[in-house]
């Protein structure tokens, strides 16, 4: 059992018109590509305007039944969903001359502004081009961008948008009373405004339950009956561009780590500590492979058995294999230039070539990747 860490970042502050400068304008927006997926938290309640101001009390002015006091959670992810595209929209609007001199290529430069690799932006414009060949009978749109129009242009940033910022909702307020009808209409809508999943919750009950615990003595509260929908709508997050896990070995029949993953392995600031490790093995999973429990520390020696797919590495959705011969570069795992890669989708299976620019999945997780880089005793002749 492997536990994936993930970074989470607070971006705040996003109101109407934001993509024409209002609050923190681009500022918030530019935030948001580092993110992989997001979870955008709507006020289930629909007790506050779009601009986050409470608008309906329930708790004390007797306004039990006051729907549309606030904005819709629907309507809130709405006006979201279009501060999105139309930032990506007029971006692209703005230069959209100079893409159709310069074709698909220039497209690619464009996008890949976002934090994302050209593989997945190309995969996105051969999708767009098929839909626009079957539902238009345009035959190679890409080669004729001379022709479209704004709704081809909002066409093809909204196919992108979906791909590069798919969206988890988190229902909050999901305890109060107006909130009985809205979440049911939000979780019948899904899939939505680029929202593939909602998960109800209540932040307060929540927190409540965590200071409550942490106050008390005995922890004997029963875990079946924490509150638990900030965990489930984590989970749901990941799921929507789940990281690919990479094995990188150097031998495709033992499936022995890199030899150059010793220091990593040992050493990285990154390794979980005794104290993560004790948790670790509380909730069920184990701990890496080269601690030495005796000696509580890492230890990789010669008698240390081989464990075969000893080392993983966990990459963003959408990365080639040269972005992991790249990622095990900066880690000191490999030297010298690419020469080639082999991979596999499993233990025993046989290894095949694969590009550098091949995405990614479950089909080449196991890899190794030869360089020009020479060993310590060809460096003598």
């Amino acid at each position: 059992r492997r536990l994936i860490p993930v970074m989470l970042k607070d971006v705040a502050g996003l109101v109407p018109g934001a993509y024409q400068g209002r609050g923190r304008g681009n500022k918030f927006l530019d935030d948001l590509t580092d993110a992989d997926v997001l979870i955008h938290v709507v006020d289930a309640s629909g007790t506050a305007d779009t601009e986050g101001n409470v608008v309906g009390n329930e708790d004390g002015d007797g306004a039990i039944n006051k729907r549309g006091a606030g904005s819709h959670p629907l309507a809130d992810l709405a006006w979201v969903r279009n501060e999105l595209i139309e930032w990506v929209y007029f971006n692209l609007a703005s230069k959209w001359s100079r893409v159709v001199t310069k074709g698909p290529t220039r497209l690619l430069e464009m996008f890949s502004g976002y934090k994302q690799s050209q593989a997945f932006v190309w995969e996105v414009l051969v999708q767009l081009e098929k839909y626009m060949r079957n539902t238009y009978n345009l035959e190679h749109a890409l080669d004729q961008l001379g022709d479209w129009d704004e709704g081809d242009l909002h066409r093809l940033v909204s196919a992108f948008l979906g791909a590069r910022f798919p969206m988890a909702l988190a229902l909050n307020k999901s305890d109060l009373p107006s909130a009985a009808s809205n979440v049911p209409e939000v979780l019948d809508a899904l899939p939505i405004h680029g929202a593939h999943v909602g998960i109800p919750l209540t932040a307060r009950s929540e927190m409540s339950f965590v200071r409550h615990h942490i106050s008390s003595s005995s922890h004997e509260n029963d875990a079946s009956e924490a509150p638990n929908g900030v965990w489930q709508c984590l989970q749901s997050a990941m799921r929507l561009r789940e990281p690919v896990l990479v094995f990188p070995v150097c031998d495709m029949v033992t499936y022995e780590p890199l030899v150059g993953m010793k220091d990593y392995a040992t050493r990285d600031a990154s390794l979980p500590s005794p104290a993560m490790i004790h948790c670790l093995r509380d909730a069920g999973g184990m701990a890496p492979s080269l601690w030495d429990s005796n000696r509580a520390m890492y230890v990789c020696e010669s008698s240390t058995p081989i464990v075969p797919l000893r080392d993983v590495v966990v990459m963003k959705p959408g990365s080639t294999v040269e972005d992991v011969f790249f990622t095990l570069k900066r880690m000191g795992a490999l030297g010298g230039e690419f020469v080639r890669a082999e991979g596999a989708s499993k233990i025993g299976e046989k290894a095949k070539l694969v590009p550098k620019q091949e995405i990614l999945s479950k089909k080449n997780r196991i890899l190794k990747i030869m360089t020009n880089k020479r060993k310590e005793w060809q460096k003598t002749f």
